[in-house]
């Protein structure tokens, strides 16, 4: 599983920029491969909050789980704020539930954290539990992954990467680990 979509990353390889765009380019069938991925190994989830960048993803495996889509978007003042189409009737549907929900937190690219860290206490002041992070990419050279880690939060991820002085490579270090 996901070797369509390694493979459009291992393409983009070993260009910072490379990868960036490709993730912001990768077509339906890389998008359904990572989908694919994590809506096997995800834990239940009611709410998909999503980074920018992390879009096409994010719908498709909330479509898979039958999730909503809430984006996370930087306002002016500099805090990131959640939004949706439908987000009343959303808020209302999770606050009905018997439990808190359940968020997992999609992104593109796990690097510094900061922007999740941010996401994540947005969700958490609507009473949201968050149970993941979904990285497209996640960066071990980066503290995002150690960070998501501190809070409690596994770190999903279909594709490990390391800065070498030659630029980006797969992670040899560590296993491929979910």
């Amino acid at each position: 599983m996901t070797e369509v979509f390694r493979a459009a990353i291992a393409r983009a390889l070993p260009s910072p920029e490379r990868v960036r765009e490709s993730l912001l380019r990768l077509s339906d069938r890389d998008v359904q491969d990572a989908a694919d991925y994590f809506s096997a190994v995800l834990p239940d989830f009611d709410v998909a909050l999503v980074l920018p960048g992390a879009a096409p993803l994010a719908v498709a495996v909330a479509d898979l789980r039958g999730a909503f889509v809430v984006q996370a978007e930087r306002q002016p003042s500099g805090h990131m704020h959640l939004t949706a189409p439908d987000w009343p009737q959303i808020s209302d549907e999770l606050r009905d539930q018997a439990r808190p929900a359940r968020a997992v937190l999609f992104t593109p690219q796990l690097q510094s954290g900061l922007s999740e860290l941010e996401v994540m206490l947005a969700a958490t002041h609507q009473g949201w539990t968050m149970r993941a992070v979904a990285a497209g990419v996640a960066h071990t050279n980066d503290a995002g992954r150690v960070r998501m880690e501190l809070q409690g939060l596994p770190v999903v991820t279909p594709v490990l990467l390391a800065d070498t002085p030659t630029g980006l490579v797969f992670e040899r270090r560590f296993p491929q680990t979910a």
